[in-house]
């Protein structure tokens, strides 16, 4: 197989490959206790890998990590909030059901602490996302010389194609789609910001913002009484 061919063959994985994972684990329930940590740990060991980089350091500012004053993620979070909190009070209140949420956190004995936990995962899970979305895929379609219209829509696209298998299993399809299309509008607006050399950091910063937001409207689906 020729080398640029090859390239766009590894790239199509790592754009597949969080969908591929959150359906087989997730949506299909194959193995998660042992396919959905591990998924995560290829999320994070793989740019290393491709880099052939050992250094944490190293390996950060090639993902985009550097000094900011943070404004580009506050701004962009609290736009994102805004919106987020807006389709909420004119689009889903009250059409939207949280039984399939509430069973899933009661299955895992974590309803009775949903702020202290969500909060939690929420900082890891949005940390790994930019780490792999708009640290290292960012870099890889970068390096395929593409136009920055194509960076910014394969990075939307790959990025809230994999939450679609995630919100199947609470939500109905139309919903579905609609949060994926939203979650792919959200990717795309931060791999526009690395589009413009924003760092890293922004991109972290307004993606937990708005994950924030999202747990507020989790939490009132599940009756807004769960306070720890």
């Amino acid at each position: 197989m020729r080398t640029e061919t090859k390239a766009w063959v590894w790239l199509t994985l790592w754009l597949v490959f969080p969908a591929l994972a959150t359906w087989t684990s997730f949506t299909l329930q194959w193995w998660p206790q042992v396919l959905y940590p591990l998924s995560k740990v290829v999320l994070v060991v793989a740019p290393f890998v491709v880099w052939r980089l050992r250094s944490v350091i190293v390996a950060s500012r090639q993902a985009g990590v550097k000094k900011t004053h943070g404004l580009w993620g506050l701004l962009s979070g609290a736009v994102l909030g805004v919106v987020i909190f807006a389709a909420w009070q004119g689009l889903f209140q009250g059409q939207i059901n949280g039984d399939a949420i509430a069973t899933k956190l009661t299955s895992l004995n974590l309803l009775d602490h949903y702020w202290s936990v969500a909060l939690f995962i929420a900082m890891i899970n949005s940390l790994l996302e930019e780490w792999y979305w708009r640290g290292f895929v960012f870099e890889r379609l970068k390096e395929r010389n593409l136009a920055a219209v194509w960076v910014v829509l394969l990075g939307g696209v790959g990025f809230g194609f994999h939450h679609y298998f995630t919100l199947i299993v609470y939500f109905s399809l139309p919903i579905t789609l609609f949060f994926t299309f939203a979650t792919m509008v959200a990717g795309a607006l931060w791999s526009w910001m690395r589009c413009r050399g924003v760092s890293l950091v922004d991109c972290y910063i307004s993606h937990l913002i708005a994950d924030v937001a999202l747990l507020w409207i989790g939490w009132q689906l599940l009756g807004g009484t769960h306070v720890i």
